[in-house]
């Protein structure tokens, strides 16, 4: 582990800004050159760091970035990001102070929020840009489609407030039958028209997020916002087997064996003893766990790499360690590398096999890994950059 400051554990992610790119070129081969990208970085970038990513997904030639709370817009622009950012969750009124001192974009979908907001910018002598947000079929935020086209003639002439964008959110677009989607669209085209028909047409349109960008052609309008594609996983299994395009997953999850013991038949490991060694093991303690995102559920039923090949994790996983057992392992060793996800040799554990064991999804995986673990930011297989555990230096 030769690129990791001195003084930390060794358990880190490993995040490939040049895959990044790819993913990015993969989605603008297929946009064509009159579609914009919108990279989606909220959830601290999909649990790979919002901050770094941004930069890579800019340099690689998005033209917006899109987060789901100020907050989460403030860090981009402390970290000297100038790029547009949306903000696609709800944005208290209050908050319009900062939302002008940080150039951030906020989503609207409700008329009282909207005049609150536009009566503290003309006390401001301010204006700012917005989106609204219409709900075609996902159930959550957006102004209902009959209701939308007085709404946005309403927001348009409020002063203070900038109409830059009406969009849509798609709710099954990753799903075999197209059906719901081209229903959402139509619905979406509709208020539209609606609006051109009002003399009011902003310069952008959106619905596509991933799953729609590439297999809904008519949900691309003038943006997309690509989500968890941007980091080279597939919405679901559905999209994955269509090839629309290929994409390279960015993150690896790893650490290194610190502790080897080698143990008799019928020795417990860890709590609640539920896992007893049936033969003399040789188990290897690993200082990653639950704490920093890697499952409890896991427990007594996934594998790691180790030297190539695939261990059992053998215990409950613990908040900071796991235990795996490498008696098949021919020369396990201290400092082992261990691979939690990704690949290592021929041998790859992904995230989406994970997520299938637990019956969950591959962006809570990614979502669930902490701040504690460092990131390590690779271009063309070197250092780049590296996000420290919990933003601290150790000397």
């Amino acid at each position: 582990m030769p690129f990791l400051p001195s003084g930390f554990r060794p358990t880190w992610l490993e995040i490939d800004l040049d895959c990044i790119n790819h993913n990015i070129q993969q989605f603008k081969q297929l946009l064509g050159s009159r579609v914009k990208i919108a990279a989606v970085v909220k959830a601290d970038g999909y649990g790979h760091g919002a901050v770094e990513v941004s930069r890579a997904a800019v340099a690689a030639g998005v033209s917006y970035l899109a987060v789901a709370f100020l907050e989460e817009g403030v860090e981009l622009r402390q970290a000297g990001i100038s790029d547009p950012v949306l903000l696609l969750g709800y944005t208290d009124p209050a908050q319009v102070p900062a939302l002008c001192r940080y150039r951030l974009t906020p989503s609207v979908f409700s008329l009282e929020v909207a005049r609150e907001m536009s009566s503290e910018l003309v006390k401001r002598g301010s204006e700012l840009p917005v989106h609204v947000k219409v709900d075609t079929g996902m159930g959550r935020l957006g102004v209902r489609p009959r209701e939308a086209a007085e709404f946005i003639a309403e927001v348009s002439r409020l002063p203070g407030l900038k109409l830059e964008g009406v969009y849509t959110h798609l709710a099954a677009a990753d799903e075999e039958s197209g059906k719901y989607t081209e229903n959402q669209l139509q619905q979406f085209n509709q208020v539209i028209e609606s609006c051109r028909n009002q003399g009011i047409d902003p310069p952008l349109y959106h619905a596509g997020n991933s799953a729609a960008a590439s297999a809904h052609p008519g949900s691309r309008f003038n943006l997309v916002r690509l989500g968890i594609s941007l980091y080279g996983y597939y919405p679901s299994s559905v999209l994955r087997c269509k090839n629309y395009i290929f994409l390279k997953p960015a993150l690896s999850f790893k650490s290194r064996v610190v502790y080897l013991k080698e143990v008799p038949p019928g020795m417990a490991i860890s709590y609640g003893c539920t896992y007893k060694t049936t033969a003399r093991s040789l188990i290897a303690t690993v200082p990653a766990g639950y704490g920093d995102g890697y499952r409890w559920n896991l427990s007594n039923r996934a594998y790691a790499l180790v030297r190539g090949q695939r261990v059992p994790v053998v215990g409950r996983v613990c908040m900071d360690h796991l235990m795996l057992d490498v008696t098949r392992v021919e020369g396990a060793a201290l400092g082992d590398e261990v691979v939690l996800y990704g690949r290592q040799g021929s041998e790859e554990i992904t995230v989406e096999e994970v997520a299938g064991q637990l019956g969950t999804i591959n962006y809570e995986l990614l979502c669930a890994i902490s701040r504690r673990v460092p990131r390590l930011y690779l271009r063309r297989g070197e250092p780049a950059a590296i996000r420290e555990s919990l933003g601290l230096k150790i000397v």
